[in-house]
């Protein structure tokens, strides 16, 4: 699932300026419509009975989106009756009442009916002409444009759900939309417990976006001691559908388990991949990185006598996973045998936030007999591949070999309308990391008792039909903007020439 099409389309709709660049817009506007003579009792009246409505009608107007709004109807105003004057025209609300019921009925908790009658009222305040229905009329043709189908969703109820929850911070909006159609599926939570580190990892994917259902997912994780989450192949088909959901998983998660006991670790290298196996004597811990790029692995690969890590680390655009190379690899790392060792450890946790960490960042020190290595955990959605590089040629110029991973947490992703979500690596921030590094590969490491659990949970999940409505929602979003644009542009032309 591309989640990037939901921020493309919050971006498109809501990207305003701040309060401090709208007031003095609005100051401006006020002022020329003074100058020019215009009614300024009628646009007074407006930007009023929008105060009072916005309440009655639950519309998700903070200051600086109401003070925008009005500036920009003002000004259309002001731009409409210059024109009609030169055209020798009677000016209309067409353009106003167009622009004010489509935009009410998308960030307003109300029915149809309701915001129809409130941006009536709003318009023929402004523009008391019969004319200025018209724009009406135009805004219901829109709103009946987005009410489209698509896998048992509906786009209109979705992108307004959507909406609802990015203009107020809460989930339960968008939540509702996922319940509704959600899959109840039986996963799993594991546990690895290496010393003090545990090892977190579930059938389950962190997603889709900001802090939406399992979006929540790697934080609560991270939130328990020692505990830090890594990604085991699945996709946004399992995405939790809320966050009572993703609390059943967090509930679960089984720590103290089956007594393992270490031997020695090896590589095993293909074409696009290089799979990194830690082996115990009942259980293998394997992580994926991707030689070039990589990203959400499909849940087969996931296997019983193994826990297979995503590692997340080699970020590109469009990738397609190699399922006979992984199957290969895979298959070739549990034939491999290796001998009995000991190992030590030590592991710390950071407190990081960036644009592209999301809260932290884990590292384990593994010192085995023959060999060292550091598994360096980031919270963030993939590595920038350069970025691993360079942890890489660091650990191994100190003697360690390391393993980059991200949690491929989607935190961020619809965080603002101007941010997209960042691959670590992209924020001079991130190099904070090697101040870690350097404190944990010179720290003294310990023997440590190892552990494994395993449980299983009933979770409902978005399922493959979210996956794929949004897929189909964002090639029909260009045509929803680009018909939004021209009714626009047509309401403007008719409150200028009628």
């Amino acid at each position: 699932m591309n989640t990037k099409d939901l921020e493309r389309l919050h971006r498109i709709a809501f990207s305003t300026p701040s309060i401090l660049k709208s007031l003095p817009l609005l100051i401006v506007s006020f002022f020329l419509i003074y100058t020019l003579n215009l009614n300024i009792v009628n646009f007074v009246f407006f930007a009023v009975l929008l105060a009072i409505l916005t309440p009655l009608l639950k519309a998700k107007f903070e200051t600086a989106r109401y003070t925008f709004f009005v500036t920009f109807v003002t000004l259309s105003s002001i731009l409409s009756d210059s024109i009609s004057k030169v055209i020798g025209s009677s000016p209309n609300g067409v353009f106003v009442a167009f622009l004010t019921s489509t935009v009410l009925y998308f960030v307003s908790d109300s029915g149809t009916i309701k915001t129809l009658i409130a941006s009536t009222l709003l318009s023929l305040t402004l523009y008391p002409k019969v004319e200025t229905l018209l724009g009406i009329i135009l805004g219901v043709a829109f709103i009946l444009t987005m009410d489209r189908d698509f896998y048992g969703y509906n786009l209109k109820e979705c992108f307004k759900s959507f909406l609802l929850s990015w203009l107020t911070n809460d989930p339960n909006y968008f939540e509702r939309i996922l319940l509704r159609k959600a899959e109840e599926v039986r996963g799993w939570v594991r546990c690895l417990r290496i010393g003090e580190a545990k090892i977190v990892t579930t059938s389950f994917h962190p997603g889709p976006i900001r802090n939406v259902g399992g979006a929540r997912l790697v934080k609560m994780v991270n939130s328990i001691e020692n505990a830090f989450y890594l990604h085991s192949p699945t996709d946004h088909s399992m995405n939790p559908a809320s966050s009572e959901e993703v609390e059943k998983i967090v509930k679960s998660i089984p720590c103290n388990g089956i007594k393992l006991s270490p031997m020695e670790p090896f590589e095993v290298h293909g074409a696009r991949y290089t799979l990194t196996v830690f082996p115990f004597d009942k259980l293998r811990l394997i992580f994926v990185s991707g030689r070039k790029c990589i990203d959400d692995l499909p849940k087969e690969l996931n296997i019983r006598s193994a826990v297979v890590i995503d590692a997340h680390n080699a970020h590109c655009e469009n990738f397609e996973p190699d399922l006979r190379e992984l199957r290969d690899l895979i298959e070739k790392s549990l034939r491999v045998k290796t001998k009995s060792c000991k190992l030590k450890c030590l592991f710390k946790k950071f407190r990081v936030e960036t644009n592209s960490i999301c809260g932290s960042v884990a590292i384990l020190v593994l010192d085995y007999t023959n060999c060292r290595y550091v598994v360096v955990a980031f919270d963030g959605n993939n590595v920038k591949l350069e970025f691993r590089r360079e942890i890489e040629r660091f650990c191994e110029e100190r003697g360690f070999k390391a393993i980059v991973t991200s949690t491929d947490n989607h935190s961020k992703t619809g965080i603002t309308t101007k941010f997209t979500y960042l691959p670590v690596g992209s924020d001079e921030r991130d190099r904070v990391v090697f101040k870690f590094l350097e404190e944990c590969l010179k720290g003294k490491t310990e023997d440590c008792e190892i552990s494994f659990g395993e449980r299983e949970v009933r979770v409902k999940v978005a399922g493959e039909k979210f996956c794929k409505f949004i897929e189909r929602a964002g090639v029909y979003g260009l045509k929803v903007a680009i018909a939004y644009l021209s009714l626009l542009t047509l309401s403007f032309i008719l409150s200028t020439m009628i």
